[in-house]
């Protein structure tokens, strides 16, 4: 099996990172008015499930763009 070399700790590569980075922005504008943990449970739910599919397929479109970035800076930092 060919196997590609896989650079660590590469969030260039890692779509979960992104999506998290998207509701961080998100809780930044309530963090204020969220007092406890249950509420912060329901509000990261909430803003998980408001992911639109286009933003996913948008984010699983990209893989060959972000490897080939990732191959060109020979696993170094990427505009990604």
């Amino acid at each position: 099996m060919d196997t590609i070399a896989w650079p660590a700790q590469s969030p260039d590569l890692n779509l979960i990172e992104v999506l998290w980075m998207d509701i961080e922005t998100e809780l930044r504008e309530i963090w204020g008015r969220i007092s406890n943990i249950p509420e912060l449970q329901e509000t990261l739910s909430g803003l998980w499930k408001t992911i639109p599919a286009e933003r996913l397929d948008s984010l699983i479109r990209s893989i060959p763009e972000r490897l080939q970035a990732m191959i060109n800076a020979e696993g170094g930092a990427t505009r990604y």
